[in-house]
């Protein structure tokens, strides 16, 4: 990419849509950022869907994109494996498929434990993964967001699972997607000059536009604290935000 060309980095539970349903104005939202000359890269810490699954997604708020316009929490956490290792894998589609990508293995005794958002954790999850995390095995999160938005309010968020395997195998994980270095490294690979990261959660994605020495644009919902702390822009969705950072 060119070193010339801008890229404002976008966050999407919350921002571009909730439980996949898109929300009002994304699609402008966006559509004006690259009317303005921006690139937009989508990051998430979601690490449940497939890349084709949120492309999907995005075409449905009125977004086109491809895959090498998001990078996700799934991605990050199979770079923090060595490739051909293998790996306890908790979590769904997502990160499963960043794992194969990656070219990791799912047998033997595991090299790492990594821990993504799974709906049908339960106790025999917690117990497994923390055996093979006190055998030896690197503890690696997608992410630690203790809620996940959604139409109906906020669900236990990859971090509330996350929190449970650390405690029990008595292991701190090493935390892959926004705001830590691996997620940081992969927009860094695809966007030269960022010009704004927006999300709804400053202690992820505001964090993460400060490791990339970016302003942070904020979308407020569900979960967004009462203190938001710094930001440059604010709104009540991505195109308010949008809006007050073009002007």
């Amino acid at each position: 990419m060119s070193s010339t060309t801008t890229t404002v980095v976008v966050d999407l539970d919350g921002v571009v849509w909730l439980a996949g349903e898109p929300l009002a104005g994304a699609g402008e939202g966006v559509a004006l950022l690259e009317e303005a000359g921006h690139r937009v890269l989508f990051a998430t810490n979601n690490s449940s869907p497939t890349l084709q699954e949120l492309v999907a997604r995005l075409e449905r708020a009125g977004i086109k994109a491809d895959a090498e316009m998001i990078v996700t929490s799934a991605q990050a956490a199979a770079q923090a494996a060595e490739p051909g290792s293998s790996a306890l894998v908790v979590g769904e589609a997502g990160l499963l498929e960043a794992c194969e990508a990656r070219g990791l293995v799912q047998e033997g005794r595991p090299d790492y434990v990594l821990v993504g958002w799974q709906r049908s954790f339960d106790f025999a999850t917690v117990a497994n993964a923390a055996t093979a995390v006190r055998q030896g095995a690197t503890l690696v999160a997608t992410n630690d967001d203790p809620t996940h938005p959604t139409p109906d309010g906020l669900l236990p968020g990859t971090g509330a699972l996350v929190a449970a395997i650390a405690t029990a195998a008595e292991q701190a994980p090493l935390i892959a997607g926004k705001p830590g270095w691996l997620m940081a490294s992969l927009v860094e690979d695809r966007a030269r000059e960022i010009a704004l990261v927006i999300g709804d959660r400053p202690s992820t994605d505001g964090a993460f536009a400060r490791r990339l020495d970016a302003p942070f644009g904020l979308v407020l919902s569900e979960a967004t604290p009462l203190d938001a702390g710094a930001v440059s822009v604010s709104g009540t969705s991505l195109l308010e935000v949008v809006r007050a950072f073009l002007r």
